[in-house]
C-alpha cells in the first residue's frame, strides 16, 4: 500500500509530491518517514526524475513542515502540548522533554534519528519559545544529514531499500549513528570557526 500510494503521488505530482509527503506525515500519514524520504532517491534511479530537484523537494517539505510544527507550539504552546499528549504523540512528547532535559540544545540535532521523538520534537521547542535561531542552528543541518541519509539510501538500493527499512533495523541504527557523528562534526567546526572569529 505504502509504496503503490508513493508511486501514485509521483506520477500525478512529480517533485512536488516529495514536498507533499513530508506535510502528510505531519498530519498522520501512516508511512514511515524513512520510507517516505527514501523513496524520494528511488525515483530518481527507476524514472526520469533529477536527484538535485527531488532532493531539494523532500528535504524543503521537512523543512516547512518541521517549521510550521514549531510556529503551531509557539503559537498554543502549552495547550497544544496537553492536547498533543491525549493523541499517538504522547509517549514522543515525553521522551522528547526528558532528552531536552539531559542533552539540551544538541536533542534537537539528535532528534530526527530517532523514530517517535522525531515529530513530537518542534511542537514542544516551538511550546517552550525556544529561539527560532537556534532551532534552526541544530534542526537545519541535522534534517539535512538525515535526508541525506535515506535520500542516498533509496537512490544506492531502489530495489532493495524496503527490504532494508523494514527488516534491518541494525541497518539504520548503525546509517543514524554514522549521521549524528557527522552533525557532531558539523556543529564542532561550525562553533570553532565562531570562536576564532572573535577578536
Amino acid at each position: 500500500m505504502e509504496l503503490d500510494f508513493l508511486w501514485e503521488m509521483a506520477m500525478e505530482y512529480g517533485y512536488l509530491s516529495m514536498f507533499l509527503v513530508n506535510w502528510l506525515l505531519l498530519f498522520g500519514l501512516p508511512i514511515p518517514n524513512e520510507f517516505a524520504a527514501a523513496f524520494s532517491g528511488v525515483v530518481t534511479e527507476t524514472s526520469d526524475f533529477k536527484p538535485l530537484p527531488a532532493f531539494l523537494s523532500a528535504y524543503s517539505g521537512l523543512v516547512t513542515s518541521n517549521l510550521f510544527a514549531y510556529g503551531l507550539g509557539w503559537l498554543f504552546g502549552n495547550r497544544l502540548i496537553e492536547w498533543l499528549q491525549s493523541t499517538f504523540l504522547q509517549s514522543g512528547i515525553e521522551r522528547f522533554r526528558q532528552f531536552l532535559a539531559h542533552k539540551g540544545n544538541w536533542a534537537i540535532a539528535f532528534s530526527f534519528f530517532l523514530p517517535g521523538v522525531r515529530w513530537a520534537m518542534p511542537y514542544v521547542v516551538g511550546a517552550d519559545r525556544f529561539p527560532l535561531g537556534r532551532y534552526l542552528l541544530y534542526a537545519l543541518p541535522a534534517g539535512f544529514i538525515w535526508t541525506v541519509a535515506y535520500f542516498t539510501l533509496g537512490r544506492s538500493f531502489p530495489y532493495a531499500y524496503e527490504a532494508i527499512l523494514g527488516h534491518l533495523q541494525w541497518f539504520l541504527i548503525a546509517l543514524s549513528s554514522i549521521a549524528v557523528i557527522g552533525l557532531m562534526v558539523y556543529l564542532a567546526i561550525v562553533r570553532k570557526g565562531g570562536k576564532g572569529g572573535q577578536v
